[in-house]
């Protein structure tokens, strides 16, 4: 029987949690009843948290919901919404969802949530370790007036989710949570407070002028909006969440979040114990009087924060417009991209203050970057037996290796599809922006036109363009996979899941849409699929090839606890295994399919091919391709029971 997670349901003690449980944990904390989001790193798991809550604390339900919405703009209303009829809402995204929400939290911001309260958790990602670009989504918190803290360690992240609520009931206005990949995802030791139970229900109360921006509300709304900012700005102080290290130097430093973290320990190791630090734990609005006592007694600041220089521009403001005589330090010595390290902020501020790193720091950085020449970099590589990569290995055949073919990548775990060997991937800006940029490009070029999408992001954003694609009908072959799975952020149990339960069909959509040229076909059918795809190409117009087949982690797990299960009610089941003999080399297995199961060794003095039985999941892909059929297929007990594939 699995051991219930008592950190979500005790009220008292000291427990480790990462990031996200903090977060989630300040929500039961605050009152939260709903909660609605589109899985994305670093906050997928957020989701994943509530509806482990949900499973073992089943009197939850009675006023605790979260949704996994089909896209982050559905998410953000779906929350406000809720806040309006007075409930306590919780929007967690990452920073490229943002951009997707700020259509409508730019309308929202100027409502303000009340009733209610609105909290969005946005996860940043400086270095793009999960994501397509490591945008400063910053920005957004001045240009919709979002306050926003940001939080360091796991107590912070719980102790400014609760604040947020609170601040954000009692201002009527959004707040903002900003975590990085690396807040949400540390662990460190959290206090538990009492949680408070979350409205089950409550009652939307008609408001025109509030709930309606439109002129003359809007400007009114914007003015609103103004005043609640300045409120909030006035009483930063004695919120309790800026920090200030005292010292007597006279170059100062103002950070936030993770890189404070850094810093200190920069500090440290460079013994510099006499800097005063300013820990922003607010970052939006900031208090000008703090700001400005801060500066006061300094000859030079220091500004550390991770991308764009949001905070120095707005530190700089405040000097200017108080004719402080500071000198800025920022940008200059700190680049604009990549996430920080407490080596890069060490370096960075040994050449400010002059200071010779001590022979323990270099050999420490030293030590870190010997590991990139004694650990081999390799390529994120698709699972063994992914339908997606038994896909690309057919667009390249049909193609002829890409021949006078441009392919247009999309957001999902093919975006992986540009990395060598295959190299199957040509662009890749958003999610659904590989169809759209396919539709422009059609219309200029009279090179082959691929565009690819997932069902989770055809769901997300791709029914706009194609019913853009089928009105004009645009030169593109769109390949769709649809794999049933949200496969990319970890398979959540979302939307898609419950719309394929009920017969959602990507098919039937495409009918409605008008697709005149429409196949349904399989990636582990990798021959037919190919001259599927060679017909396709021959033919002017719009193409839609659906593929049908089940994301090979979760096929492979439900197949093998299919044949668990009937072993254990003593029947026999087929063992189908795959082996290589009389290997030519070709590499046609490991440079075009490039399966992870199969790789180069040397037997008996001879170098051939190798399946990994461990990472075999057996789909036979690589059992059809093979030139010189070489790969072979065996089934042990092949008159007992056989237990496929499921088909979606």
């Amino acid at each position: 029987m699995p051991i219930k997670d008592t950190r979500f349901s005790d009220e008292k003690g000291k427990v480790l949690m990462l990031g996200n449980e903090a977060v989630v944990r300040g929500c039961l904390e605050a009152g939260v009843s709903y909660a609605s989001q589109y899985p994305g790193t670093p906050t997928s798991d957020i989701g994943e948290y509530f509806h482990q809550i949900l499973r073992e604390n089943p009197e939850a339900k009675e006023y605790l919901v979260h949704h996994w919405a089909v896209n982050e703009a559905v998410a953000t209303s779906a929350c406000a919404g809720a806040a309006w009829t007075g409930c306590r809402s919780l929007n967690p995204m990452k920073h490229v969802g943002l951009n997707v929400a700020s259509d409508a939290l730019s309308v929202i911001a100027l409502n303000g949530p009340n009733p209610g309260a609105m909290v969005i958790l946005v996860g940043a990602d400086p270095g793009s370790l999960g994501s397509h670009q490591e945008q400063n989504e910053r920005f957004y918190t001045w240009m919709l007036h979002l306050p926003c803290f940001e939080p360091h360690t796991p107590q912070e992240c719980k102790d400014f989710t609760k604040l947020a609520f609170e601040l954000s009931e009692k201002y009527d206005t959004v707040f903002e949570v900003r975590t990085s990949t690396r807040s949400a995802h540390s662990r460190g030791y959290v206090e538990l407070g009492p949680i408070k139970r979350g409205k089950a229900k409550g009652e939307f109360i008609r408001n025109i002028p509030k709930f309606n921006s439109l002129p003359p509300h809007a400007i009114n709304n914007h003015v609103r909006l103004y005043e609640r900012i300045e409120k909030i700005r006035e009483i930063i102080l004695e919120l309790g969440v800026n920090k200030i290290i005292p010292g007597e130097n006279k170059i100062g430093i103002i950070t936030s979040g993770m890189p404070f973290g850094y810093t200190m320990e920069a500090l440290d190791q460079l013994g510099l114990d006499d800097v005063p630090v300013l820990k922003l734990g607010m970052i939006y609005p900031l208090n000008y009087e703090e700001i400005s006592n801060f500066l006061n007694s300094l000859e030079k600041v220091i500004i550390i924060e991770e991308l764009e220089p949001f905070l120095e521009v707005k530190v700089s403001e405040i000097a200017h417009h108080n004719k402080l005589n500071v000198q800025m330090i920022g940008q200059e010595y700190f680049p604009k991209y990549n996430e920080y390290s407490t080596g890069l902020i060490a370096t960075s501020l040994a050449k400010i203050f002059d200071k010779t790193p001590s022979e323990q720091m270099t050999n420490a950085i030293e030590y870190f970057n010997s590991y990139k020449e004694i650990v081999p970099a390799r390529f994120p590589t698709f699972c063994a037996g992914c339908p997606e990569r038994a896909t690309l290995y057919s667009i390249l055949k049909a193609t002829n290796q890409l021949e006078n073919t441009v392919i247009c990548g999309d957001i999902g775990c093919y975006v992986m599809s540009f990395f060598p060997p295959q190299e199957c991937s040509d662009l890749v800006i958003c999610m659904s922006g590989g169809i759209s940029a396919a539709i422009g490009m059609s219309t200029k070029s009279d090179q082959k036109i691929v565009a690819m999408i997932g069902d989770s992001t055809f769901f997300h954003t791709g029914m706009a363009p194609l019913a853009e694609a089928v009105g004009y009908n645009s030169n593109v072959l769109l390949i769709i996979f649809e794999n049933s799975w949200t496969a990319m952020t970890g398979h959540q149990d979302d939307v898609l899941r419950y719309l394929i339960n009920r017969g959602f069909s990507i098919e039937n959509i495409c009918k409605a849409l008008g697709v005149p040229w429409l196949r349904i076909e399989d990636s582990y059918n990798p021959k037919k699929l190919t001259k599927s795809i060679e017909e396709a190409l021959q033919e002017k117009g719009l193409k839609v090839i659906i593929l049908k087949r089940e994301c090979g982690l979760q096929a492979h797990r439900w197949r093998m606890s299919q044949i668990r299960d009937l072993e254990a009610q003593g029947q026999k089941v087929q063992e189908i295994t795959y082996y290589i003999s009389g290997c030519q080399v070709c590499h046609e297995c490991s440079r075009i399919l490039s399966c992870p199961a199969i790789r180069r060794t040397e037997i008996d003095g001879r170098e051939t091919m190798q399946i990994d039985e461990d990472r075999c999941i057996r789909c036979g892909v690589c059992y059809q391709i093979c030139p010189n059929g070489a790969i072979h297929k065996s089934v042990i007990h092949a008159l007992a029971t056989e237990v496929p594939f499921r088909e979606i």
